[in-house]
């Protein structure tokens, strides 16, 4: 699904829809646990610099870093403690997360390297819109957990 969105929808459009990335990667480490998100990452990296061959490495490392950064954010603030999801603080290391990496993608791309233009409204949006994303997304992976999967994937591992 990531690959649906970042590999084939161009910037900045893939870059709206950052939602559905931050709830799988959120998902994954509630599933998974310690290193889930970063797995998915490294998956979700490889399968769009394949699609997306002129983006090597950037693709692939801001991917992996995102997937990294989600699971130091998550287990940093005890994201999941015991089996339970804690909402307010999946969605606040979610918010962080998209923050963090969406800067430093912004600024590599469009400051570094000139590979995207450099519109600050434009960028200033697509930070702002990717954080609210980030927080709905680690939202609605909490609620999924909570409600659904912690009784199918919880004590199996």
């Amino acid at each position: 699904m990531i690959l649906a969105v970042n590999g084939f929808i161009p910037a900045p459009t893939s870059d709206f829809l950052i939602v559905l990335q931050s709830f799988l990667l959120a998902l994954s480490f509630l599933v998974l646990g310690k290193g889930g998100a970063t797995y998915v990452g490294v998956v979700s990296g490889v399968l769009i610099t394949a699609v997306k061959i002129s983006f090597f490495p950037l693709d692939l490392v801001f991917s992996i870093m995102f997937g990294v950064v989600v699971d130091i954010l998550a287990v940093a603030l005890r994201a999941k403690e015991g089996g339970r999801a804690k909402s307010l603080r999946l969605v606040v290391c979610m918010m962080l997360s998209t923050g963090i990496v969406g800067f430093i993608a912004y600024y590599v791309t469009a400051v570094l390297t000139n590979l995207v233009p450099n519109e600050f409204f434009l960028d200033l949006t697509v930070l702002l819109f990717g954080v609210v994303s980030g927080a709905i997304g680690g939202a609605v992976a909490a609620r999924v957990w909570n409600r659904s999967l912690m009784a199918r994937f919880y004590n199996r591992y």
